[in-house]
């Protein structure tokens, strides 16, 4: 009788090793210390669906919110105006732009995720005009 319960100590004691090493990870890339790092840049957006009277494609540049170390910065994110820009709060492989007004009667919000370090899917939401259209958007560097 002991001998099968030595023999299942030792079985679950060398599991053990292999048990702790199975840790997931889901960050792309080196790990520089900040993750907004890997979004910064230039980024070309292909959106649809194309009903508004904009080109379904457009860039959008993303950098350092120095306000806030979680945050980054999108300028003319859902092709608004080079001149105006949305914030949004990164975790891991995630953008998420909170609701929020981005130019005068021009709210948005919405996320992307980066599926490598060179393509993000995106989905987000524009309200103006009282009018609300939903998008997806594939982005690339």
């Amino acid at each position: 009788m002991k001998r099968p319960v030595k023999f299942l100590y030792f079985f679950f004691l060398f599991l053990v090793p292999f048990l702790n090493s199975c840790e997931p990870t889901d960050d792309l890339g080196p790990d520089t210390g900040d993750p907004r790092d890997k979004f910064l840049g230039s980024w070309n957006f292909n959106e649809s669906p194309a009903s508004r009277d904009i080109d379904a494609s457009y860039s959008v540049t993303i950098s350092y919110d120095a306000s806030n170390s979680s945050q980054v910065l999108l300028r003319n994110f859902a092709s608004a105006g080079g001149q105006y820009s949305a914030y949004g709060i990164v975790t891991s492989n995630r953008i998420t732009v909170p609701s929020q007004e981005m130019a005068p009667g021009f709210i948005v919000e919405g996320s992307g995720t980066m599926s490598s370090l060179d393509a993000m899917d995106w989905e987000y939401s524009i309200e103006a005009g009282g009018d609300l259209e939903n998008f997806t958007a594939f982005a690339s560097k």
